[in-house]
């Protein structure tokens, strides 16, 4: 494991980010809905960054148990009403997307909002989602820190993020 993205690569992405959210118009404030538990430290500073007002809510999923990928299990649900409301789905990264998927999906069910539009800090270089993101992988093939986790479900309170790369031949 070694520092892949440090504090300063984080601060860039997350304003790259905030700078696209806040140039949106909206008719009225849109609702920023963050992902647990991955998702908070990039979240807490995204939303700091946004210059405009906005709602916050919290959604909690479970996909992961190590580094094998489950079947997604909402843990807690927003509490918001959306309706009609422009939302962002704030995440920590876009792997395989089956977790952007099913909240896309619950929510627009349960829920009429206006629109739906999915915000990563990471997404995977070979995903094809149109999705902003801060920062694309490419070798990296495990994460944690800055609120992602290792297999041992520690590493969230790291400032920066440490990875593995991909032994290249």
């Amino acid at each position: 494991m070694r520092i892949l993205f440090g504090t300063s690569a984080l601060d860039t992405a997350v304003k790259k980010i905030a700078k696209h959210i806040t140039e949106q118009k909206h008719p009225s404030p849109p609702v920023m809905i963050c992902v647990l538990n991955g998702a908070f430290m990039f979240f807490t500073d995204l939303v700091k960054e946004i210059k405009m007002d906005c709602e916050i809510d919290f959604i909690r999923v479970k996909s992961y148990e190590g580094r094998e990928q489950y079947d997604i299990k909402i843990l807690k649900d927003i509490e918001s009403n959306i309706d009609g409301k422009n939302i962002y789905i704030i995440d920590d990264i876009l792997d395989s997307g089956n977790t952007m998927k099913t909240l896309i999906k619950h929510l627009s069910h349960r829920h009429k909002p206006r629109s739906i539009t999915p915000i990563v800090l990471f997404k995977r270089y070979d995903n094809e989602w149109p999705v902003a993101h801060g920062i694309e992988l490419k070798d990296e093939t495990w994460i944690h820190g800055y609120g992602l986790d290792n297999e041992k479900g520690l590493g969230r309170n790291l400032p920066y993020i440490l990875g593995d790369l991909t032994e290249v031949e």
